[in-house]
Parts: structure tokens; C-alpha cells; sequence
């Protein structure tokens, strides 16, 4: 098994790390500015204040010049809500060298579990043109909330494009579904969306952590063959083309490829989020990596 994953057969898990300091009252897994019941030394303070002469501090009690009993204060471990925006748009019934909604579905699945796991409330909202209203799973701690976003993923997998699903403005309007205190926020999306809504997006969500979730597929870059005739269908209008496929249109596909991952992760960069690319397919090791690599926090 790879370092940072879980099992892979039917329990698989995304391993997650909030390095910011969370403010819920409720107990989990995460560092907190809450005080509480934990094992973080926060400081000492008067009694009156600290309100549990359990922890009194002897040492600041009697050195006090007015005599006021002390004592130590400790941060407790808190929740963190958790929650996917899904981009389910037409263009992500694209299905080269993997499927993007399935990988969508067993995205929400691992996420859930790990959200249960630590005790996390889990949300779910997906959005092509705006919020699938039918597909909308609000913050839940229950254990089945991931399969439930699952299975409607699955089930909307199997019904056909239809054009309102053209485009994926609903993103900016996901928020409004969201819980208000700071979480942490998976979007999952090709991310074929135009520059200035994308920002919308990430401005929108300012007041959470972000992380872009960008699904590609090698076939996007590199045409099936270095000379012939295809034919390519835009999944977002329904209309196709035929176009003679050459070694200069390879390269041209391969540089609007790197230029849309480039651009995505200036976006990023910019409104303080972070952008994980994944390739033909969501591997939970790499999003654990992600992770790792960004290190802690206060």
C-alpha cells in the first residue's frame, strides 16, 4: 500500500491535514484556539476566568501579589468541516484514459470516510450551470452521507447530457450551501472554465481553505495517432468537428494543455489556494502528499 492511503478495496480513505487552528466548540481531530479538555498548554489564568480549580497552578497562585488563585488553561482538539464541490458539467463526461464523474464519485467516497473517521462533518454539492438542487447533500456527520453523494454521482453518470448542463457558473454559487465557519473545501473540476469565473470562484471561497482538484487526461494532450482523420465533439455545446490529425496539431494540443495548468495555477497561487493536477485518474497517495508537502501551520 502506498504511504498516505488506505485500503483500496472498498474502504479507501483521503488522508487530509488542516494547518490552520479550527474555532468549533465540538470535539475532533484538528488543533483548535478553543479551550477545552485537551493536551495543548495554552497558559494559566485566574480562576475566575479558567473556571476549573482541577488545574491549579500553584506556582502562578502563590507568586500572584493580589492572591488570586491560577490556573492552567489547555486548547482542545476540534472538528472541521468538510465539503466537495463537484463540477458535473457535460464536459465531464469525458471518458479518454479514465472517467471523470466515476473518479468523482470515488473521490466523494474516500473523502467521506475520512471525514467520518476524524469527525468531520461532510458536505456535497455539485453544479454545471447552476447548483443540482437533486444532488446536494448538506454538512452531515452521518457515516452513509459520501455514499449517498456517490450513488446520485453514479446515477447521473448514466443519464445523457442534457443543455442546461453546458457550462459551470453554479460554482460561484456554491457557497451559499456551505457551513459559514472556515472549512476546508475540495473544488473538483476539469477546469475548463474561463479565467475570470474561476477567480470568482476563489473569491467566493475566500473565507475557507481551498484546494483545486484539476482532472485531466493524457488523451487531452496527445491525439490518438500522429497522422489520420477524427472526429472531436466539444461535450459542452454537442457539436463536433473533423480535423486532420498531424504532428503540429500534437504539439499545439500539448501546449494548450500545459498553458491551461499553468494559468489555473497562477489562479490559484494568487487567491491562496493550492492545485493539485491529477492525470488519468485521482490517486489518494498524491492528494496525501499535497498535504505533506504544503507542511503545518499555526
Amino acid at each position: 500500500m502506498k504511504p498516505g492511503a488506505r485500503s483500496m478495496a472498498g474502504t479507501e480513505e483521503i488522508d487530509y491535514r488542516i494547518r490552520w487552528r479550527g474555532h468549533d466548540a465540538h470535539p475532533g481531530a484538528h488543533r483548535s484556539r478553543v479551550a477545552g479538555s485537551g493536551e495543548e498548554f495554552r497558559g494559566v489564568v485566574p480562576l475566575a476566568e479558567g473556571r476549573d480549580a482541577r488545574r491549579i497552578d500553584l506556582r502562578a497562585s502563590v507568586t500572584d501579589p493580589w492572591g488570586r488563585p491560577w490556573v492552567r488553561e489547555f486548547r482542545q482538539r476540534s472538528r472541521v468541516p468538510v465539503a466537495l464541490l463537484a463540477d458535473v458539467s457535460n464536459s465531464m463526461r469525458f471518458a479518454g484514459h479514465g472517467d471523470r464523474l466515476a473518479t468523482c464519485a470515488r473521490f466523494a467516497r474516500a473523502l467521506a470516510r475520512a471525514a467520518s473517521r476524524n469527525g468531520d462533518p461532510f458536505a456535497f454539492v455539485a453544479c454545471d450551470r447552476g447548483v443540482r438542487r437533486e444532488l446536494l447533500l448538506p454538512a452531515t456527520l452521518a457515516r452513509h452521507g459520501g455514499e449517498t453523494a456517490a450513488r446520485r454521482l453514479e446515477a447521473l453518470r448514466a443519464e445523457a447530457p442534457r443543455p442546461e448542463g453546458a457550462g459551470a457558473q453554479g460554482l460561484e454559487q456554491a457557497v451559499r450551501w456551505l457551513p459559514r465557519q472556515r472549512s476546508l473545501v475540495f473544488v473538483l473540476s476539469d477546469l475548463y472554465l474561463e479565467a475570470d469565473l474561476l477567480e470568482r470562484v476563489l473569491r467566493s471561497l475566500a473565507a475557507h481553505e481551498r484546494v483545486l482538484l484539476l482532472l485531466a487526461d493524457s488523451a487531452e494532450r496527445q491525439p490518438p495517432a500522429r497522422w489520420g482523420l477524427a472526429r472531436l465533439a466539444d461535450l459542452e455545446t454537442g457539436r463536433d468537428r473533423l480535423l486532420l490529425l498531424r504532428p503540429a496539431l500534437a504539439r499545439r494540443m500539448a501546449a494548450r494543455q500545459a498553458e491551461r495548468v499553468e494559468r489555473c495555477t497562477r489562479l490559484a497561487r494568487r487567491h491562496g489556494a493550492s492545485l493539485l493536477v491529477a492525470e488519468d485518474g485521482l490517486d489518494p497517495a498524491a492528494v496525501a502528499r499535497h498535504f505533506l508537502g504544503r507542511g503545518g501551520g499555526a
